[in-house]
């Protein structure tokens, strides 16, 4: 069988029917409408919360937090309806500005700033990068239960409204994105971010994984409700047919509801766990930063002593926000730990990152990228392997695997949620 890939560069790869295993993505589905239409819906039957022209109604500073490049999120098509709905609320275009929630990313150009906004908006608006990086960036807005100093973006603090918008997807670190999530870590200070992402070290994967509440999302909910975020607008997107469901209102409730038809939409049954795992990480691929997010979840579909092989080309290397990656690597976890508590690792999200990719790459199965965003020499230096094409880097994985291995194929990975059995 020939198996293509979403990058024009990546030549096809050939697997022998005997060996495969089966070809899995997310189930087609097709849009009942257009995004604009569905995000009106949403607006006019919010969950949890009074609609937003009557949230907004009278409402001084108004700030729209959205997410960043690395998602691929139609915030373009989102806003016309949002906007309208601040209008009807009497609320003047001049009291509204537009944050980039870029959690630890580099900033977006006004390239990118114009797509994702759409260039009209993005020319109408004061829109802001989020800087992590600097103390004076953010203000200190209490603190949570657990003695958490919640952080935040000082035009979160001036707001009278947040409205956060974004996508819910399955991810490792806090079982859907979306939510809360727009504001922690998307626009938080380190402490808070770092704090929030350590609760997942020491998470067992099956109380998160697919899981709407867990631990970490209920501190990600009490960071958020603390930093006031008033409203959210959260899409559920197929990976090749775009927006299928828009959820609106208390970020909370319309979370809940939007992670139960992400859970449905993004499930995928395999038979049994695989000997060898081919994944691509599209669209997730600007920096192995976010192609981890398609390790993650064929991580969970290779079985043990396998081997795991990722495509994505990663132009941004290992990650321009994290370049210390290029010579930590990605060490077992118990290492990590110990280099945490050593002062060794200045951030805990870049060690949960590492512990990420290092609870496949260590403890699961061997690693093999097809990139030519990272030279081989640095994949070997952080753990990892390396191949020219697919094509090679299945030879290797037999060679690891055995010949009568048989193989799974995940399209668009990093957009799926494995059930395995």
């Amino acid at each position: 069988m020939q198996v293509s890939f979403p990058y024009p560069d990546v030549p096809p790869l050939s697997i022998e029917e005997k060996n495969l295993l089966g070809v899995f993505e997310a189930r087609t589905r097709t849009p009942l409408a257009e995004t604009e239409v569905l995000v009106r819906q949403a607006l006019a039957t919010p969950i949890g919360s009074r609609p937003l022209r009557e949230i907004a109604r009278g409402a001084g500073r108004i700030l729209v937090v959205v997410d960043d490049v690395s998602r691929p999120t139609p915030v373009h098509a989102i806003l016309p309806p949002v906007l309208q709905e601040l209008s009807a609320a009497g609320e003047e275009e001049s009291r509204i500005e537009f944050l980039l929630a870029l959690g630890t990313h580099r900033f977006m150009t006004g390239a990118e700033i114009a797509a994702k906004l759409g260039s009209d908006i993005a020319g109408r608006f004061p829109v802001h990068n989020h800087d992590w990086k600097d103390p004076a960036a953010c203000a200190l807005m209490g603190t949570t239960l657990n003695g958490v100093e919640v952080w935040m973006n000082k035009k979160v603090v001036a707001a009278d409204l947040v409205i956060g918008i974004g996508l819910i997807m399955p991810i490792d670190v806090c079982g859907f994105t979306g939510g809360g999530k727009i504001l922690v870590p998307g626009v938080c200070g380190k402490v808070t971010n770092d704090e929030m992402h350590w609760y997942r070290i020491s998470e067992p994967d099956e109380n998160v994984i697919g899981k709407r509440d867990n631990r970490v999302r209920a501190a990600i909910d009490e960071m958020a409700r603390k930093a006031g975020l008033g409203f959210v607008v959260n899409v559920i997107m197929s990976p090749a047919y775009g927006v299928l469901h828009v959820v609106a209102g208390d970020m909370v409730e319309a979370h809940r509801q939007g992670c139960e038809v992400s859970r449905d939409v993004y499930s995928v049954r395999i038979p049994r766990e695989a000997d060898i795992v081919v994944a691509d990480s599209h669209p997730f691929d600007i920096d192995f930063w976010q192609a981890n997010k398609a390790l993650d979840q064929a991580g969970l579909a290779v079985r043990k002593g396998g081997a795991l092989i990722l495509v994505t080309p990663c132009p941004e290397g290992f990650s321009m926000a994290h370049r210390e990656l290029a010579h930590l690597g990605y060490p077992p976890i118990a290492e990590i730990t110990r280099m945490v508590d050593a002062g060794a690792i200045q951030s805990k999200v870049v060690a949960v990152h590492m512990a990420q990719v290092s609870k496949v790459a260590r403890e699961r199965a061997t690693v093999i990228l097809v990139t030519k965003g990272i030279s081989p020499e640095a994949l070997r230096g952080a753990g990892l392997e390396h191949a020219a094409n697919p094509q090679e880097a299945l030879a290797k994985a037999f060679a690891i695997a055995g010949a009568n291995a048989r193989v799974a194929v995940l399209r668009g990975a990093s957009q799926m949620l494995p059930i395995i059995g």
